[in-house]
């Protein structure tokens, strides 16, 4: 499993997105030089999740202020995480990563049951904060569902992050 240091590039990902279009992480970087949060998350069936996924949803404006842009990522199933999007009405793109290929490049947990049961197999949560040039300023990788930072959390450290940018 990656670790990272502050600074490192972002692995370049392609996923799918909840309306089941391939979306190329790097690509998209070429048209779009916000920041970037990529959160990650345990699925379409988990309340935390929606949680967190609502909250980042309802502070969008905030984020958008930030020049942030949000890309939700989920080992879930296209079709659930479409629907999610739909009755959740989230703006930002949902993807699906169901060959785990981008939770490995990003040293995301992976839960499957070998412990504890919970809901099959499935990524836990975690967040990075991309900046412009592809380093990872922030991260946060979870092995449970508890603990995540708040929208005010990320907030908070990524208007600390651009203020102090070297």
């Amino acid at each position: 499993m990656p670790k990272f240091q502050l600074g490192d590039q972002a692995p370049d990902f392609t996923a799918v997105t909840a309306e089941g279009e391939p979306f190329h992480f790097y690509d998209h970087l070429k048209t779009d030089d916000r920041f970037h949060l990529l959160v990650f998350f345990r699925g379409e069936w988990c309340p935390v999740c929606n949680e967190q996924l609502q909250d980042l949803e309802k502070h969008k404006e905030t984020f958008r202020e930030l020049n942030t842009h949000i890309l939700a990522i989920s080992t879930d199933e296209t079709a659930n995480l479409a629907k999610m999007k739909q009755s959740r009405t989230l703006s930002f793109p949902v993807l699906s990563d169901k060959d785990q290929e981008v939770i490995k490049a990003y040293g995301v947990y992976y839960h499957d049951d070998t412990y504890y049961d919970d809901h099959g197999s499935h990524g836990e949560p975690a967040v990075f904060l991309v900046d412009p040039q592809k380093r990872i300023l922030y991260l946060s990788v979870q092995t449970g569902p508890f603990g995540r930072p708040s929208a005010e959390d990320l907030r908070k450290t990524i208007k600390y992050i651009q203020k102090t940018l070297r």
